[in-house]
This record gives structure tokens, sequence and C-alpha cells, in this order.
């Protein structure tokens, strides 16, 4: 029998403690928390306290100086490159929440490097290891087409899903308020919109229709930079289309969904908000059948994707089996992005170029 592996952690923050450190412990069959990292020292303490985690950090290199575990689980935000690449410098397996990165050569180069160690860089892709999302796959994989697929997601701040929730948060923390006043920046569309939010759904569309560098027929910014629309194309029989768009001043319910229009059916998967960990994604469809219309709505596991996710890792570090979002898949996810971001600041900044073209 296998011994047990043994995990690092960095980063120690709200989704770290409401989904992957739980989902951790659960698994005591087959890993061990050897030892957390965090920046913040009440954080850290509190969070140690809490589950029960005797090594602590607030820096993730000299954690990784001390005798690195098997495995380095990155649950930091932002930007995960330098992480990524002191884990595998280290001879770990990487767990790291998305994404992969900002830069499109340093996916490429941290993909590269994983295969060339030998080792598995697995991006937590949740969404993905929703059992409503793999219904929705299996009705679309094999369908020859034509397909239409339009992935949407409305979102507000969010916090009044986790505000139940005991989460240890820095001292000097105070609950969000109204947003401010928005003038618009590429640097929040870039980060914020798609790398944090948008990036859901261009991995889930790259799922569900193979194509990994999408070629994008038209995208724009949304009301100033606060969203983001795309529409690509396969080529032939996949029509794609995207719209995300973080209304923090006048929205009120979380939408997020993909819908799959066949020639026989329409498929509408619902996501709820992450927050809400009982609440499963439902599929819905509506088919032509023995020209009659037939509605039927399956629901997901209730089993959370966070641990599903987490328990794929494992199976593929414990059992060999391949992995459903490896690095390479998410390098190509952060060139999308990327290629996204460039188009639509080109397309916004010919358009504030024109308006002032007319105004003279």
């Amino acid at each position: 029998m296998r011994s047990r592996l043994t995990v690092d952690v960095v980063g120690c923050g709200e989704i770290a403690q409401i989904m992957h450190l739980p989902h951790l412990l659960e698994r005591s069959d087959v890993c061990t928390v050897r030892a957390i990292c965090e920046r913040d020292p009440h954080v850290l303490k509190g969070v140690a306290d809490r589950f029960g985690i005797a090594a602590t950090f607030t820096d993730h290199r000299e954690m990784l100086r001390t005798s690195p575990a098997d495995v380095l689980v990155v649950l930091t935000s932002g930007d995960h490159a330098s992480i990524v690449d002191d884990a595998l410098d280290a001879g770990m397996d990487v767990f790291v929440e998305k994404p992969l990165c900002y830069s499109t050569k340093d996916a490429h180069a941290l993909a590269r490097k994983a295969k060339e160690l030998g080792r598995t860089v697995m991006v937590g892709y949740s969404r993905l290891f929703d059992t409503a999302f793999g219904a929705l796959w299996d009705e679309v994989r094999e369908e020859p087409g034509p397909v239409y697929l339009r992935a949407e997601a409305s979102l507000p701040m969010d916090y009044h899903f986790r505000a139940h929730l005991d989460v240890v948060r820095p001292l000097d923390w105070t609950p969000p308020a109204a947003a401010p006043e928005w003038g618009g920046s590429w640097e929040y569309l870039r980060q914020e919109v798609l790398f944090n939010l948008a990036i859901h759904e261009v991995y889930l569309l790259r799922v569900l229709t193979g194509i990994q560098r999408p070629e994008l027929r038209l995208v724009t910014d949304v009301l100033d930079r606060r969203g983001v629309e795309a529409i690509w194309q396969d080529g032939g029989n996949r029509h794609v289309s995207m719209g995300v768009l973080t209304l923090d001043t006048v929205a009120g319910g979380y939408v997020e969904e993909i819908r799959a229009v066949t020639g026989d059916a329409t498929h509408v998967l619902d996501y709820p908000s992450i927050y809400l960990k009982n609440v499963p994604a439902t599929l819905s469809t509506t088919r032509l059948r023995d020209g009659a219309l037939v509605e039927s709505t399956v629901p997901g596991s209730y089993v959370s994707p966070f641990k599903a996710e987490l328990d794929h890792f494992f199976d593929v570090l414990s059992e060999g089996r391949p992995c459903l979002s490896p690095a390479e898949d998410a390098a190509h996810d952060v060139e999308t992005l990327n290629r996204i971001h460039a188009a639509a600041r080109e397309n916004g900044e010919a358009r504030k170029d024109g308006a002032k073209r007319d105004d003279q």
C-alpha cells in the first residue's frame, strides 16, 4: 500500500478555508497536510489553530527549503508563475488555483518544464468537475453539428453569498461596502473580468468545442470595461459566444450558464455561486422527440466540485490517470485570455480615437 502523500499549502484566504483545506483534511486516507504558508500572521495562526496544522511559514521559499512535501497546493490570488516554478525546482507535484499565471510565455514555459521533469501541474478548474457539466459534455461532444454555444455570466458583488461563513480574516479587514464609481481600466478588465471571472467560461468552452486556439471574430469590452463580449468559431459547425460582466453597482442575483443549441435539443447548464456549497448545478434540456417537445432537468452531484477536483488530482498522482486540467491546457487558456484582452483594448482605443475625430 502506498504511503500517504505529504502536502504543503500556500495561501490561507477565504477559498482555502471554505473549500480546499477542509477537503484536504477529509482525504486523510491519501494525504497529510504538513505545513501552511500565509503572509498575514494573524490569518496564519488562526488557520493553523483551526485546522490543527503545526508547521507554519510566511514565505513559501522558506517552506520549500524545509524538507518540501510531495505536493504543493497553491491557493494565493493573482499570478502563480513564480510559486509553481519554485515548486517544480523543489521536485514537487502541484495543484494550483486558477489562473496558472497571467503571461502566455510563462504559462507555456511552466507546461514545458512540468513535462520535462515528469511532474503534474494541475490547475483548479472546479466547474469541469461538476457532474452536470459532464452530462452536457456527453450531449455535445459527439454532436456533428451545427452547434451554437453561449456562455453567460453576470456576477454581482458576491460577499452576501459568503457572509454567513466563519473565516479567519486580517485584523484590519472590513466588510466590502458599495463599489466606488467606476472609471474604467484595461488592467481591471484583464485581471478581474478575464483572469478571475471569464477564465471559467473560456476553459468550459474549450473543453466543449475542442478548440485550443480559437479564431476570434469579434471582441469588445462592455459598459466601460466592466465586462467583455467575444465570438469565435471552429471554421465549420460550432459557433461560440461569451459574455461576462461584473456589475457591483447595479446587479443583484448571480447568473452563470452555458447554453448549447443543437439540431434537436437546447441544453442550459446553470451554475450557482461557488460559495453555496450545498446547491448543485443543474442541466435543463428541451428536446424534440417524436414530434413533441420533452423537457427534463438533471441536478449535478451534491459533492462539491472543489472536492471532486482534489479527488481527481490524487487519482492522477496515485493511479496515473490522465489529468483533466493540466498546465498544457491552462497555457492555451492564458493565451486565449490575453488575446481577448488585446483585441478588446485595440477595439476600445479605436472607438475612442474615432469619437475624438468626430468631435473635431
